[in-house]
């Protein structure tokens, strides 16, 4: 069962609404949000205006700089070296376009997910020298890959780190020690006194601010901006980190440019095919992204790179074709796996496990952590899926707000040949003889309960039906986009009585109604809660016309046949 939680607030509604001058449910959110006065709200949803902090505080930034403007005067051979999903993609896609435009002799390097794994090996790092490197720039990747920046080195390549991962560490008297490669420049934000405030951006967020800094550098103007901070808004959203500071600002300030019209061809392509009218965090995040992700996944992320830096029409049309595919393909191939896995899982020892961690040989690896997500969402706990590789086994984990799994396999480190990642989500690789021992030895150390790892509905506050309308729903918009550590407002609502329920949709599994204090009545609709509100209505084998709930809900507007109507989006009942 989902556990219910309302935010503290020691302020009164009636103040909090006459303060902020806004409705009660969005006064209610700005104060939960910490926003304790007017300036701090104007510069909340004046994300235009967001004072970013100058990218040459970031450690390794000034040096990087050096080395790339020495490597354009000598017109050096420039690989960046990328990643296979979205944020790796546009990362790549925008130092790309980047350097391009400063008149590099740039390309770009993807590893494929089944033959090269995730971060720079031996094998890509040798295929690159032999085609004449003289500097690698890492994207999305590089902060563990010590061995692979030395092999570089011997040979006489320089090399640049940009990466948002976490540096492995070692802890001596109880004090950490990042343990960083020896790379001509290292820029990551997750290192230790860094010297940049904003530590959660993503790869693309990264590489957006390292190239308009690079262009500041050189005294050159960034004419595809704009462009450029699409990109980024779309790693940002896709790589689920948290959107706040200056990750929110990045992402709104990019959707408001690719709603009045994408500068990127290829972005704009897919944007036509999938016939998508207005894009917001949601429309990138569940749409747009796995696309993107589905050819690193199903084939070669080299083909979604060449989507976003190609300047051909047809040819960008024929990529987003061909990505939108491979998505519809992906689809089918999750669930089928993931049906297999749910059905050995509970058949086994492993349901009852706090940390879930399963091998299925026949699971095709580049769908595991979309597996892992969804054993999560279901289970409600950390979940690492892994499959057969050619060496052993591999896979990605997903986790819970409440366990750090980076710390967590960082604890059993010595059970496997490779693994990277951060607090909520990583992939590894291990010896299929360890599998077990890694399954025993995360649930031994885990000192958390089934219950600490509950998933947790955190609402604003409690809400009347009288506080619910279209205007109070609109003005909730200014919170966006939505996304980690920026979720979509939840309220609760108390004792009220569900009528006219009706169960809709193809598979007539989503529940339609109207919810009434006696005062007012609302909408209501109901994705995910189909089989609690079958039990509640059969009495006896007879189906009753109206229960009495409690709920939590997302406040949304129901645009139909031209009218608008408040609308509350079910996401958890309880029925009295």
């Amino acid at each position: 069962m989902l556990k219910w939680r309302i935010k503290k607030c020691s302020v009164d509604a009636g103040d909090l609404v006459r303060f902020y001058g806004v409705r009660k449910p969005l006064a209610y959110a700005l104060y939960n949000r910490k926003i304790r006065n007017r300036d701090e709200l104007k510069r909340y949803i004046d994300v235009d205006s967001f004072a970013f902090q100058n990218i040459t505080d970031l450690s390794g930034v000034k040096e990087a700089f050096d080395i790339i403007k020495e490597a354009l005067d000598k017109n050096s051979k420039i690989y960046i070296y990328g990643d296979y999903d979205a944020d790796g993609v546009m990362s790549t896609s925008i130092m790309y376009k980047g350097l391009y435009g400063l008149g590099a002799d740039v390309h770009y390097f993807i590893p494929n997910r089944v033959e090269d794994g995730y971060g720079l090996n031996d094998k890509a790092v040798e295929r690159l020298i032999d085609e004449g490197a003289e500097l690698i720039i890492t994207c999305d990747n590089g902060i563990t890959a010590g061995a692979q920046i030395e092999l570089a080195k011997k040979h006489g390549v320089k090399t640049v780190i940009l990466d948002h991962h976490e540096p492995p560490f070692e802890e001596k008297d109880g004090v950490k020690y990042d343990i960083l490669p020896d790379a001509d420049a290292v820029v990551d934000a997750k290192i230790q006194n860094c010297g940049y405030e904003y530590t959660q951006m993503c790869a693309g967020g990264l590489c957006y601010h390292f190239i308009c800094g690079l262009y500041g550098f050189l005294g050159k103007k960034l004419d595809n901006k704009d462009e450029l901070c699409e990109l980024a808004a779309v790693a940002t959203i896709c790589d689920v980190v948290d959107l706040t500071g200056e990750n929110r600002a990045i992402a709104s300030r990019g959707l408001e440019i690719i709603n009045h019209g994408s500068n990127n061809l290829g972005l704009k392509t897919l944007i036509e095919l999938k016939e998508l009218k207005s894009i917001n965090s949601y429309s990138v995040g569940f749409v747009i992204g796995p696309c993107i992700n589905a050819s690193g996944r199903l084939d070669s992320a080299k083909i979604a790179v060449e989507l976003f830096v190609t300047g051909s029409t047809k040819r960008a049309r024929e990529l987003a074709v061909m990505l939108n595919d491979f998505n519809e393909e992906r689809k089918a191939i999750t669930q089928e796996c993931l049906e297999r896995i749910a059905e050995n899982i509970e058949k086994s020892s492993i349901v009852n496990d706090k940390i879930i961690v399963v091998y299925d040989k026949d699971t095709h690896e580049s769908v595991a952590g979309i597996i892992a997500g969804r054993l999560r969402e279901r289970y409600g706990r950390p979940s690492i899926v892994l499959t057969k590789a050619e060496r052993g086994a591999k896979g990605s984990g997903r986790s819970v707000e409440s366990y750090d799994m980076f710390k967590g396999l960082y604890e059993v480190k010595n059970l496997m040949t490779k693994f990277g990642g951060h607090t909520m989500a990583a992939g590894l690789s291990i010896d299929e003889e360890n599998i077990d021992k890694l399954r025993k030895k995360l649930n031994e150390n885990c000192s958390l309960s089934l219950e600490d790892m509950s998933p947790v509905l955190r609402m604003e506050a409690v809400l009347d039906l009288e506080d619910v309308s279209v205007e109070s729903a609109e003005e909730l918009n200014i919170l966006a986009p939505f996304g980690k550590a920026n979720e979509k407002p939840l309220y609760g609502i108390k004792n009220v009585t569900a009528e006219n329920i009706r169960f809709v949709g193809k598979d007539k599994n989503i529940v339609s109604c109207v919810l009434d204090n006696g005062e007012r009545r609302v909408r209501a609709v109901d994705f995910d809660n189909y089989e609690i509100w079958r039990e509640a209505l059969d009495k006896e084998g007879q189906m009753i016309e109206s229960v009495n709930v409690d709920a939590v809900f997302a406040l949304e507007v129901n645009e139909y046949n031209g009218y608008r109507n408040p609308q509350l989006v079910i996401k958890d009942i309880r029925v009295k």
